[in-house]
């Protein structure tokens, strides 16, 4: 049964060492300089493993390992290990932490944990918030209205002209 795990084991690793491979030949294949053996491709397919886990595309690959290459290319496999070592991008964030609140699954009010609410479990009646919301908007409409007459004819308020 060991030996039924390692050869599953090493079909995964391969599998993964293969597409990296296969995902850096598709990169490197438009430029005639960056050509590599299977071998060299091997030896760089972790470094490919690693950025391709990390979430980044064949794009993402292509536009880190090909602009700017070097005029005279003396090796093609040192130029892209420089490139795919110093330009990883960094790691994906661990997954988001949990709500810090949860909501009533009947209202949808935020409660401290997952359920329900106390006022529609019928444990505690609702409070309204009364505001002086109408007495507050009368008084901005009043501002308002003293601000436009001002400007209107070029004096200022008497409680802003000291």
């Amino acid at each position: 049964m060991t030996s039924r795990r390692k050869g599953q084991e090493e079909d995964s690793e391969t599998e993964e060492v293969r597409e990296a491979v296969a995902t850096l030949f598709r990169v490197i294949r438009p430029e005639p300089r960056l050509r590599l053996g299977e071998a060299e491709a091997r030896v760089l397919a972790p470094l490919v493993a690693q950025w391709l886990a990390r979430g980044s595309t064949a794009a993402d690959l292509a536009h880190a390992l090909l602009p700017g290459l070097p005029t005279p290319m003396h090796s093609a496999a040192a130029v892209l290990r420089y490139r795919l070592e110093h330009k990883l991008p960094p790691a994906r964030p661990a997954a988001r932490p949990p709500a810090r609140y949860a909501e009533c699954a009947k209202c949808h009010d935020p409660v401290p944990r997952p359920g329900i609410c106390r006022p529609c479990a019928g444990l505690a009646t609702r409070a309204l918030t009364v505001g002086q919301g109408a007495d507050v908007a009368a008084a901005g409409a009043a501002r308002v209205r003293t601000a436009l007459r001002s400007a209107m004819t070029g004096s200022r308020p008497a409680h802003i002209a000291a």
